[in-house]
């Protein structure tokens, strides 16, 4: 019995390099493609798998490509994907083992990257309950109880994340939908998937974005932000008008989901 999804997001020409992210074959696993094809790029022949479904689609936007993959997810569980990485054995065993083990509403685990390169980030080194930590998750460490969050119709927000004006938050805006709503997230410290430390979610934004964004995700979430101290009036108070033109482009955006 198919138990996980993999869902990756693949834009135009991706789809066309992917070989490494669905080089794994289990028969409990399958690949959920989103392919956001705006160039008619046809489907490469490596892709004519019994474990591999194609979606096309003519969207924008990467939240809107996790959706699609999440309403069009057949199992119970899912993990979310990339195009550019590649999978690790040895974690989708323990990830397998996790779901049948604990099942948990949804979890995080570790992104290895390559030897020369920096750490993604500073993981944990043990296992940790999200109602108890506070933990910063990106999309592709992610697994999710798929039929949870169809059940409490949660999304990610489409404002948000690559190929949007806001370019990224999505992550932290979905996890803190899934605690508010009741469900329990759990940290793994084991890697499951390979990938670049470089990426467009990681590459620095202009000050004044930064805090325009602080203030759409601390709009989206209900909190308040205060800005820190900064060496002059000027750049205190344009730092400010931004932290609140932020809020009001969320407050008069609709959030929408498919």
């Amino acid at each position: 019995m198919c138990r996980l999804t993999i869902i990756i997001s693949t834009l135009n020409e991706g789809i066309l390099r992917m070989e490494s992210a669905i080089n794994i074959v289990h028969p409990q696993i399958k690949y959920l493609i989103i392919h956001q094809n705006t160039s008619n790029v046809n489907k490469p022949a490596f892709l004519e798998r019994p474990d591999i479904e194609v979606i096309t689609t003519n969207t924008k936007g990467l939240s809107k490509s996790r959706n699609i993959g999440l309403k069009n997810c057949k199992t119970e569980y899912a993990i979310i994907g990339d195009d550019d990485l590649e999978y690790i054995v040895e974690g989708l065993i323990n990830v397998l083992e996790i779901i049948k083990i604990d099942s948990p509403d949804f979890a995080s685990f570790k992104i290895q990257t390559p030897s020369d390169e920096l750490e993604f980030k500073e993981y944990p080194t043990e296992k940790l309950f999200f109602e108890d930590s506070h933990i910063t998750v990106a999309s592709i460490e992610m697994l999710i109880n798929v039929e949870k969050i169809k059940q409490k119709n949660i999304a990610f927000d489409e404002r948000f994340g690559l190929g949007t004006y806001l370019r990224q938050s999505e992550e932290e805006i979905f996890i803190s939908d899934l605690t508010k709503n009741g469900l329990n997230g759990i940290y793994y410290p084991i890697f499951i998937v390979k990938h670049p430390y470089e990426s467009t979610g990681t590459k620095p934004v202009k000050e004044s974005f930064k805090y325009f964004l602080k203030g759409c995700v601390s709009e989206r979430l209900g909190e308040k932000y205060k800005l820190p101290k900064f060496n002059s009036f000027l750049r205190y108070l344009k730092n400010t008008i931004f932290l609140h033109m932020g809020r009001i482009y969320i407050a008069f955006t609709k959030r929408s989901y498919l």
